[in-house]
């Protein structure tokens, strides 16, 4: 949130995602604190460059752990919806046709793309909240695909089913 080096009384926030209503307010609250030159105890908190880009091994490892997920999940899947019980959900299909499969309990399948519409991840299925959800960023789907949580703002694509 700070102007950074070279950027004098340039002021940048961004990034709220679902927290706008109340990191926006706060954003707002420190920028005309930082234009008037008054002090506010939250400014090294929010600073974007509190954090070197070379300070921290865990920042490193957890965006190789994030692409090596992002490339692992293009050859996940196997079966076909009939090896998927009652209750269960899973990814079957050969590797660029992915299908996230859900079977509930009354036995009726439902067949979404197991490919995320924010930015193509492959959604993992999630036995808690009976949801497809999205492990790069978060998202998270109905078992019919529906939005239920974002950044991703279109729903899963409905597939034909095969048997």
């Amino acid at each position: 949130m700070s102007a950074g080096s070279g950027s004098e009384h340039v002021y940048v926030a961004t990034a709220f995602s679902a927290w706008g209503m109340t990191n926006g307010t706060a954003a707002a609250m420190l920028l005309s604190d930082l234009i008037a030159g008054k002090e506010n105890e939250w400014t090294r908190l929010y600073d974007s460059t509190r954090i070197s880009p070379f300070a921290s091994k865990r920042l490193y490892k957890g965006g190789l752990d994030q692409a090596a997920h992002f490339v692992e999940d293009r050859f996940r899947g196997a079966g076909n919806e009939d090896d998927v019980a009652p209750g269960e959900g899973r990814i079957v299909g050969r590797p660029g046709d992915q299908t996230a499969v859900y079977r509930d309990p009354q036995g009726e399948v439902h067949a979404v793309s197991a490919r995320c519409t924010h930015l193509g991840c492959i959604v993992s299925w999630n036995p808690s909240e009976t949801s497809w959800d999205c492990p790069c960023h978060g998202s998270r789907f109905s078992v019919d695909g529906e939005v239920i949580q974002g950044p991703a703002v279109r729903n899963l694509e409905k597939k034909n089913r095969h048997s």
